[in-house]
C-alpha cells in the first residue's frame, strides 16, 4: 500500500510541477521609442558622417576585435577569466538558480522517514514493567496547489533568475568597456611621456645655444632664465605623467583579478594603435534596448513583481494538503502496523488584515519596478545618445587638433630658423615651443579619447551581451 500512496503522490506532484511555473513573458515598458537617435543621420555614409544609424546592422558581439589590437585582445579573455566582480556575478546567479529550485520543490511532496526507540516502565500503560518500544513510520504530504499560488512563486523565483543573468551580462559588458578605455588611457600616457620628453630635449638643445651665445655676449641672462625656466616646466610635467602611468597600470592588473605588477612589463612597450574606420555603423534604438542587458533585468525585476502581486492574492484562497502516514510499532509483546491518509483544508477567515497587507505592499513593489523597468529605459537611451554625441564632437575636434599640430611644427621650424638669423626674439622660439608641446599633447589625448568613446558606445549599445 505504502508503495502505491508514494507513486500517486509523485505521479500529481509532477503532474502540478508541469503546469503553469514559467514567469511572465516580456513586458513593455510603455514608452515610445523613437525610429533613431537624434545626434545621427540616417541611411546613406556620408563623408563627414562619422556615425550612422541603419536598422540592418547587429550588435557587435566581440567589439574589441575592431581595434585590431591583439594586447588588448588578450586582456580582454584574461578579465573574463580571471576578474573577480564578474565571478562574483556569477556567483549570484548560481545563487538565484538554487533559489528557484527551491521555489520548485514546494509543488511536489513531501516525504520524511522517523525512527524512535525507548525502553521504561510507563506505570499503568506498561502494567508497570520494563518494556522496549520500537518504532518506524513514513509521513507524507502535499500542498495541492490548486489555485496556482506555488507556481506563482516559481515563476516569480524563475524572472528573478533572470534578472540576476543579465545582472552578470550587464556586469561583464562593464568590465569589457573598463578595461577597454583603461587600456587606452594606459597608450594615451605613454605617448604622453614620450611628447613631453622629445620637446624637453629640444628645450634643453635650445637652453644650451642660449647659454653658448650668452659667452659671445649676443644673449643676455635674462634670455637664459627664459629659456631654463621653460627647461623644468616641461620637465615637471613627466613625473606626474608618470603617477598616472603607474595608476593605470595597477587598475589594468586589478581588472584582469590580477596583483598590481602582474602584466606591467608585458605592457610596458608602446603600441602603435590602428586607425579608426571612418565611418561607424550603429544599430537602431529599439536593437539597442533590446540588447542591454540593465534594460533585461529590469524588465524580468518588473516581470517578477508581476508573480509576487499573483501569490499575495492567491493567499486569500483556501489551501487544500494530503498527508499520508505508514509505520510500524513493535514493542513487548505486541507489533502493530498504524497508517492514516486524508485531505485538509485551511481556510483564512480572519487575520485581522494581514494578507491585504502583503498584497498591498506587493502593489507598491510592482509599481517601483515598473517606474524602475521606465527609468533604465531612458538611461539606456540618454547613455547611447550622450555616447554617440561624444564620439561624433570629438571626431571633428581631432581634424581641428591636427591642423593645431602640424602648424606648430611648422611654427616651431620657422621660429628656430629666423631666432638664429637673428630676425626673430628668444620669446617667439619659446612660445612656439610651448604651443607645439601643448597641441602634440592635445592630439595624443584626443586620439586615445576617440577610442575610448567608441568603447562606450559599444558599451550603451550592450555590446558583448551574448558571451
Amino acid at each position: 500500500m505504502i508503495t502505491t500512496m508514494k507513486r500517486s503522490l509523485l505521479v500529481l506532484g509532477l503532474a502540478s510541477l508541469g503546469a503553469c511555473t514559467s514567469p511572465p513573458g516580456p513586458q513593455g515598458a510603455g514608452l515610445a521609442t523613437p525610429a533613431g537617435w537624434s545626434s545621427m543621420t540616417a541611411g546613406t555614409p556620408q563623408a563627414d558622417q562619422p556615425l550612422v544609424s541603419t536598422d540592418a546592422v547587429g550588435i557587435e558581439q566581440m567589439w574589441w576585435k575592431s581595434f585590431g589590437d591583439p594586447i588588448l585582445d588578450r586582456l580582454i579573455d584574461d578579465a573574463l577569466a580571471g576578474n573577480k566582480t564578474l565571478q562574483v556575478a556569477k556567483a549570484r546567479v548560481l545563487e538565484a538558480r538554487a533559489g528557484q529550485k527551491g521555489a520548485s520543490a514546494a509543488l511536489l511532496p513531501v516525504l520524511n522517514g522517523t525512527a524512535d526507540f525507548t525502553r521504561g516502565n510507563q506505570g499503568f500503560l506498561t502494567s508497570d514493567k520494563v518494556v522496549n518500544i520500537g518504532e518506524a513510520d513514513l509521513q507524507a504530504s502535499w500542498e495541492i496547489d490548486l489555485f496556482g499560488k506555488n507556481q506563482a512563486r516559481v515563476g516569480e523565483a524563475a524572472a528573478i533568475t533572470q534578472s540576476v543573468e543579465a545582472d552578470r551580462q550587464a556586469a561583464m559588458v562593464s568590465l569589457l568597456a573598463e578595461v577597454a578605455r583603461n587600456y587606452f588611457e594606459l597608450r594615451n600616457e605613454q605617448e604622453q611621456i614620450r611628447i613631453t620628453r622629445e620637446n624637453l630635449v629640444t628645450q634643453q638643445k635650445t637652453l644650451e645655444l642660449i647659454k653658448a651665445q650668452q659667452v659671445g655676449a649676443l644673449s643676455s641672462d635674462l634670455d637664459v632664465q627664459r629659456a631654463a625656466a621653460q627647461v623644468s616646466t616641461t620637465s615637471s610635467q613627466i613625473p606626474a605623467l608618470q603617477a598616472s602611468y603607474e595608476v593605470t597600470l595597477h587598475r589594468l592588473n586589478v581588472l584582469l583579478g590580477t596583483p598590481p605588477g602582474t602584466q606591467d612589463a608585458a605592457l610596458a612597450a608602446p603600441q602603435p594603435m590602428k586607425a579608426l574606420d571612418a565611418t561607424i555603423l550603429v544599430a537602431a534604438p529599439a536593437r539597442v534596448l533590446a540588447n542591454r542587458p540593465d534594460v533585461r533585468a529590469a524588465e524580468r525585476r518588473f516581470a517578477s513583481s508581476l508573480s509576487a502581486r499573483e501569490a499575495a492574492t492567491k493567499e486569500l484562497y483556501p489551501t487544500l494538503s494530503l498527508t499520508a502516514l505508514f509505520g510500524v510499532q513493535n514493542a513487548t509483546g505486541f507489533s502493530t502496523a498504524p497508517w492514516t491518509f486524508g485531505p485538509g483544508l485551511v481556510l483564512p477567515l480572519l487575520n485581522f488584515g494581514r494578507i491585504q497587507s502583503q498584497i498591498d505592499a506587493a502593489d507598491a513593489r510592482q509599481t517601483q519596478a515598473f517606474l524602475t523597468y521606465q527609468e533604465t529605459v531612458l538611461e539606456a537611451l540618454e547613455d547611447m545618445e550622450n555616447a554617440l554625441s561624444r564620439y561624433s564632437q570629438e571626431t571633428r575636434r581631432q581634424y581641428d587638433l591636427d591642423q593645431a599640430a602640424q602648424q606648430n611644427r611648422r611654427a616651431v621650424t620657422l621660429a628656430d630658423q629666423q631666432y638664429q638669423a637673428g630676425y626673430a626674439g628668444l620669446l617667439d622660439l619659446l612660445l612656439a615651443q610651448r604651443d607645439a608641446l601643448a597641441a602634440e599633447s592635445s592630439l595624443a589625448a584626443s586620439n586615445a579619447q576617440l577610442r575610448k568613446s567608441l568603447v562606450t558606445i559599444y558599451a550603451a549599445a550592450g555590446g558583448g551581451w551574448a558571451l
